[in-house]
């Protein structure tokens, strides 16, 4: 073994290890304060730039969804086009639930959501994360299209098919008030919105620990080098089934909150087109950063409520998703991992060093 090699493996162990110093704990807090910060501040900016307050839920569980597919494609370098299945097939199995068995059974629907969701990522993963990269995004196509074709069949009756299952899950709890679900509980009115923005911050920052743990330093360490990653003892592939697990799992949480702020699913949420979007959102925003997948989703729903209702561009609002499509190819061709966010600091960076350094 060459004292070059035996140097890598040595940084390599010392980066899963390393414990976390007093400045990258104080780091958290900002994390923290951030994510809150997002969340107060999203129903403003969603009803003065989109319009409509409503959509900020939206946003939030979308930037969480994107998150989420990032812990498998930012960190563990695995780009799936099936999971939709995930963000979808959450949402189907607490419908089925709550119209088979009354709203009030959501109770039992969210944890068996997560659990089968959960249990599926498992078994999908086991048979497919040692396959290569291309053959692993094939595979997760695969799968999610015979997720997709499940639910098309209505099996039982209990899908409802083409239609899905229509809205009004919770009638008897929940109303339309200024743009945002509330829950009616008494006297007392209880915004969705702010149990969404709860679930958001505690299932965000969960994920930001994750990646800066020391299991998140070994995806990261295997993504760069898997097979050095295997001479100093790693087991690659447990890894790489965790990770889609987690993320699927994630994926799920996010699911469930679309399925409540939409009280209805359709098979267009386990479509291959939803996980490309998730795609495009998660390149755009950057995979380098945590961050870059919550701009990128942020973006999204900037292009589809904002600029598509944008009167002063005349027709030009039609095409978002082209100026969208553009964006992303800018990217992967300039900056694939950094992406949009990556641009923004770099500006701000650049900016800061003008107005202090002078140089």
């Amino acid at each position: 073994m060459s004292e070059k090699t035996q140097t890598r493996k040595e940084q390599f162990r010392e980066f899963i290890n390393g414990s976390l110093s007093i400045a990258e704990r104080r780091i958290d807090v900002a994390v923290i304060a951030g994510l809150i910060a997002v969340a107060v501040a999203m129903p403003t900016v969603a009803s003065v730039l989109m319009g409509y307050p409503g959509v900020a839920s939206n946003v939030l569980i979308w930037m969480l969804f994107a998150v989420s597919f990032n812990l498998l494609l930012g960190y563990t370098g695995l780009l799936s086009f099936g999971h939709a299945m995930f963000l979808g097939g959450s949402m189907y199995i607490v419908a089925i639930v709550m119209t088979q068995f009354g709203p009030g059974m959501i109770v039992l629907g969210i944890p068996l959501a997560l659990a089968l969701i959960g249990l599926l990522a498992y078994g999908i993963g086991r048979l497919i994360v040692q396959k290569g990269e291309i053959y692993f995004a094939l595979l997760t196509i695969a799968f999610g299209e015979v997720v997709w074709y499940i639910a098309n069949s209505n099996p039982g009756g209990v899908t409802g098919g083409d239609d899905g299952i229509a809205s009004g899950l919770l009638p008897p709890l929940v109303e339309s008030y200024r743009g945002i679900l509330t829950i009616e509980l008494g006297s007392f009115i209880v915004s969705i919105y702010w149990a969404i923005a709860a679930v958001f911050v505690v299932a965000t920052y969960l994920l930001f620990r994750i990646v800066r743990s020391p299991f998140g330093r070994t995806l990261i360490t295997i993504r760069e080098n898997e097979q050095l990653a295997r001479s100093i003892g790693v087991n690659t592939r447990r890894y790489k089934i965790n990770a889609f697990m987690l993320s699927a799992v994630f994926s799920a949480v996010a699911g469930i909150m679309l399925l409540i702020v939409n009280q209805s699913v359709a098979t267009s949420y386990l479509y291959w087109e939803t996980s490309g979007e998730v795609v495009m959102m998660t390149i755009v925003g950057g995979l380098s950063s945590f961050a870059g997948p919550m701009f990128g989703a942020f973006l999204w729903f900037l292009g589809s409520e904002f600029l598509s209702g944008w009167q002063a561009i005349g027709a030009l609002r039609h095409y978002w998703q082209f100026g969208f499509g553009l964006l992303f190819i800018i990217i992967i061709l300039v900056e694939p991992r950094k992406g949009g966010w990556g641009a923004i600091k770099k500006a701000v960076r650049w900016a800061a060093n003008k107005l202090l350094g002078g140089n």
